[in-house]
């Protein structure tokens, strides 16, 4: 396999046992550790918390959007949005002031809001202890929504450098039989240790092939991934429509553009006069 793109695969095996969920995320971390200048564990921790979150939406709301924020008090918290429309994933870290680096501990906890079918929001909150990324999210899944899976995600770096990101989930569906789920335990005590399997297969049709060797498999999904937002002067605009056009007026009499921040992608932008005189026009 010589494929080093990032993207999430969705398989199922034939016998309806396991439905399989596997990421290359290398240059989605490395963009988004770049985008916020992090280093050391809020680094690692970071790319771990969005190859997580999005292996989960693709697990529970493959459609759909799901965000999460996870973190403890005096620490500094991540914020994570992940979608299915243009393979987008973004996220942030909110430092706060006199915010130390990011630490799992007893007090950190885990909140995801998903989009369910008809536009409606499910949100979840759930303690995670101090173990590791990969554990939370699956306390999320298991507690929350009473899905059986085990997940593992890891992020291997080289100082500032990303080596390579990914991971995957193991879903166990109802067909599951005793055999199938005796086989699968013993595959996955071969992926406790992910680090070196991810750097020498960056690939994550590598991952999908080599958790479900000896079963039939269909794949079921195949979308390219990047760390990207959908800011921009549309969206802007959108948000200044909601303001009274007593001010909007104000804001032209200025003759200044309006200028806006991301802060996920950390990209700056604007919003000229002659657009805001698009929102004082008869509706």
């Amino acid at each position: 396999m010589t494929d080093r793109t990032d993207r999430v695969i969705r398989a199922m095996t034939n016998d309806g046992a396991f439905r399989v969920m596997a990421a290359r995320t290398t240059d989605l971390v490395a963009k988004g550790i770049a985008t916020h200048e992090l280093s050391g564990n809020n680094a690692q921790t970071f790319g771990e918390f969005l190859t997580a979150l999005l292996l989960v939406r693709e697990t529970m709301s493959p459609q759909h959007r799901m965000q999460a924020i996870f973190g403890s008090p005096g620490y500094a918290a991540m914020v994570g949005d992940s979608r299915m429309e243009g393979g987008r994933t973004r996220g942030l870290v909110n430092r706060g002031e006199n915010a130390g680096p990011f630490q799992l501990d007893d007090d950190t906890v885990l909140k995801v809001i998903r989009t369910l079918h008809g536009g409606k929001l499910h949100q979840s909150i759930v303690g995670t202890g101090r173990d590791s990324v990969s554990k939370a999210f699956m306390v999320y899944m298991q507690s929350s929504e009473q899905v059986a899976a085990t997940l593992n995600v890891r992020v291997v770096m080289d100082g500032s450098r990303v080596i390579a990101a990914g991971g995957f989930v193991v879903q166990l569906l109802p067909e599951l039989e005793e055999g199938p789920l005796a086989v699968m335990t013993l595959r996955l005590d071969d992926f406790t240790d992910l680090a070196p399997l991810i750097v020498n297969n960056d690939n994550a049709q590598w991952l999908i092939d080599e958790l479900t060797y000896g079963w039939e498999t269909t794949i079921l999904d195949d979308s390219p991934l990047n760390y990207g937002c959908d800011h921009g002067p549309e969206r802007a605009i959108g948000a200044l429509m909601t303001l009274p056009k007593t001010d909007i007026q104000d804001m032209v009499n200025k003759g200044k553009p309006i200028e806006m921040s991301c802060s996920y992608c950390r990209e700056d932008f604007s919003v000229g006069t002659e657009q805001l005189k698009t929102l004082l026009l008869p509706s």
